[in-house]
C-alpha cells in the first residue's frame, strides 16, 4: 500500500505540474497518503465487526461485500473533508473553492477505493475460507456419523438363524454344537471388534467368511458350493477391505438364491487386481424373506463414503456378480 501511495502522489504532483521544470514531490506526500489509506481501512474493520458482516455466520457474504464497498465514498468525503477544511483552513488559513473540494474528493475516491477495495476483497476470501473449511469439517463428520450408523447394522435374522440351528445341534450332536457356538462366538468377536474400523486387513476378512461359511454349511448341508480362487499373496502389501463386506455378499447370495443336495448352487469367491469378486448362478428363491436393508445396499453406501471406486454389480441373465475394490492401507 505504501509503495501504492508514493507512486499515486508522484504521478499526481507529476500532472499538476505540467512539466518536469515546475515538477516539485513533496516527501512526506506519500506518508500523508498512507495515513488516509489506513484510516479507510480501520474503519471498514470496525464497521465489519460491528455489523458483523463478512463472516461464517452471514446470510450473504456476496451482499456483506457491497454494503462494506457502499461505505468508501462516504469514507472518501469524510477524508476530503478533513484535508481540505480542517487542513488548509484551520492549519494554514487556506481559502477553498469548489476545485479543491472537486479535486480532494477526486484524490481520495482514488485512494479508498484502492485501500478499500483490497481490504475487503480480503475479508471477503477469508470469510469464504473459513465456511468452506467448516463446509468441509461438517461434511466430513458427517460421513463418519453415517459409516458409523451403517457399520453398526447387523442382521437380527443372522442372530436368530444360527441360534435355531445350535438349538437343533445340542440335541442332535453335542460336539458339533460345541464346535459351532465357538464359531459363532468367534464371529461376534470380530464383528465388535472391527464395528468401529472404517478398513480391516483382507487377511482377517477372508478368515472370517470362512467362518462364516462354516455356519452356514452346519445350517444348509451341502445345498451351496464355494469355490475359492483367492492368490497365496492377495492379502500382502498391506491391502484393506470394508469389515464384514465379504460376509455380507457371501449373505446376499444365501439370502436370494436356493440350492440343494443334488444340485448345489455354486459360489466363487475370488481377487483379480485390486478387485474381490463373489459370483453366482442365479437360483431365486420362490419366497425372499424381507430384506432388512444391511446387505448390499449397506455395502454400497459404506464403500461410497470411503472411496470414489465404486461397487461393480452385474446382474446378467444366468449369474450375478459383485466386485468390490481393495483398498490401500492408511496410515
Amino acid at each position: 500500500m505504501l509503495a501504492f501511495c508514493y507512486a499515486f502522489a508522484f504521478y499526481v504532483k507529476l500532472m499538476v505540474a505540467g512539466s518536469l521544470e515546475r515538477f516539485f514531490f513533496h516527501v512526506d506526500a506519500p506518508i500523508w497518503m498512507f495515513l488516509h489509506a489506513v484510516t479507510g481501512i480501520v474503519v471498514l474493520a470496525v464497521l465489519r465487526k460491528w455489523l458483523g458482516l463478512l463472516n461464517v455466520n452471514s446470510p450473504s457474504i456476496s451482499r456483506d461485500f457491497i454494503i462494506l464497498l457502499s461505505f468508501i465514498p462516504l469514507i472518501a468525503v469524510i477524508n476530503t473533508v478533513f484535508g481540505v477544511v480542517l487542513i488548509e483552513e484551520f492549519a494554514f488559513g487556506k481559502d477553498h473553492d469548489l476545485f479543491q473540494w472537486a479535486s480532494g474528493f477526486l484524490f481520495q475516491i482514488i485512494l479508498q477505493s484502492v485501500a478499500g477495495l483490497g481490504c475487503i476483497s480480503y475479508f471477503y476470501f477469508s470469510a469464504l475460507t473459513e465456511i468452506r473449511s467448516k463446509l468441509s469439517a461438517a461434511q466430513l463428520a458427517q460421513s463418519e456419523m453415517q459409516l458409523k450408523i451403517l457399520q453398526q447394522k447387523v442382521d437380527p435374522h443372522f442372530l436368530f438363524n444360527n441360534l435355531n440351528v445350535l438349538s437343533s445341534l445340542i440335541d442332535l450332536d453335542p460336539g458339533a454344537a460345541n464346535e459351532f457356538l465357538d464359531k459363532l462366538a468367534k464371529l461376534y468377536r470380530y464383528i465388535l471388534h472391527t464395528q468401529n474400523a472404517e478398513v480391516v486387513a483382507l487377511a482377517e476378512e477372508l478368515d472370517f467368511a470362512r467362518d462364516y461359511l462354516f455356519l452356514l454349511e452346519k445350517r444348509f448341508g451341502p445345498a451351496y458350493e464355494f469355490n475359492w480362487q483367492i492368490p497365496p499373496d492377495a492379502s500382502a502389501n498391506g491391502v484393506m477391505i470394508v469389515p464384514t463386506a465379504l460376509q455380507s455378499l457371501l449373505e446376499n447370495v444365501v439370502k436370494h438364491n436356493a440350492g440343494s443336495g443334488k444340485e448345489p448352487l455354486e459360489i466363487s469367491i475370488s481377487v483379480e487386481g485390486e478387485l474381490l469378486t463373489v459370483s453366482n448362478k442365479l437360483s431365486p428363491k420362490e419366497k425372499l424373506v424381507q430384506d432388512s436393508g444391511t446387505g448390499l445396499q449397506n455395502l454400497i453406501d459404506r464403500y461410497a463414503l470411503l472411496t470414489d471406486r465404486p461397487v461393480e454389480i452385474i446382474d446378467e441373465a444366468e449369474t450375478f456378480t459383485v466386485r468390490i475394490p481393495l483398498l490401500e492401507i492408511k496410515e
